[in-house]
């Protein structure tokens, strides 16, 4: 059989394009960037909060310092609560509950092993043995050591008070600063759909 010139070239441009296929198709993926969750990448400057929600949408957010609950709820596509509006902070649970009127919501601190798992540390004054122990450095001993004088003390004032405690000195202190904190805010505060605020120690008041 005979073949002419451009059978010939029609050839070699067929071969040339099915050699080309299995590079491209190893290669597009890396190209093209992945399509990642909304509010799912966080970064040095990026407030991490939690959304609870039974009956919607619930996960870990990074949002970017100054976003408030409301714009929040906007991005997501999902019911703002009624009323105040306020700014989230790092660590925060956002957990939804119907009431009879709508919505409310409550606003907690997320839990230690979260908070530790996102880099984030854990106050003091909340945290238990178990929640102690998983930081780095603190063993059975000493997390039961930091719990004895918490309930001897009533609460910590002041990070530096932990160096009372045997084993505890500048050094291991410093590293601990790493992972611990005091929070002087009130720790679970209720907003309800009339728009009534209120924590947990304290009686509900008009936002």
């Amino acid at each position: 059989m005979k073949w002419y010139e451009h059978q010939i070239r029609g050839v070699i441009a067929l071969g040339v394009v099915l050699a080309l296929i299995p590079p491209i198709l190893f290669l597009t993926p890396s190209l093209i960037p992945p399509k990642y969750p909304i509010l799912s990448e966080s970064g040095p400057r990026t407030l991490a909060v939690e959304l609870v929600d039974p009956k919607g949408v619930s996960g870990i957010y990074f949002v970017a310092p100054g976003e408030s609950l409301h714009s929040l709820c906007l991005r997501l596509g999902i019911p703002a609560p009624e009323g105040k509006d306020l700014l989230l902070r790092n660590g925060m649970r956002v957990r939804f509950a119907p009431d009879k009127n709508g919505r409310s919501v409550r606003i907690e601190n997320m839990d230690a092993g979260t908070r530790l798992a996102l880099g984030l540390p854990v106050d003091i004054n909340l945290a238990g043995f178990d929640d102690l122990r998983m930081i780095p450095g603190v063993g059975n001993k000493l997390a039961a050591d930091i719990v004895a004088l918490r309930e001897k003390t009533g609460r910590f004032n002041r990070l530096e008070e932990l160096t009372q405690i045997k084993g505890i000195k500048e050094k291991k202190m410093e590293k601990l600063r790493n992972y611990l904190y005091i929070d002087g805010r009130k720790a679970n505060i209720m907003i309800n759909s009339g728009g009534f605020v209120k924590s947990s120690a304290g009686k509900a008041r008009k936002s």
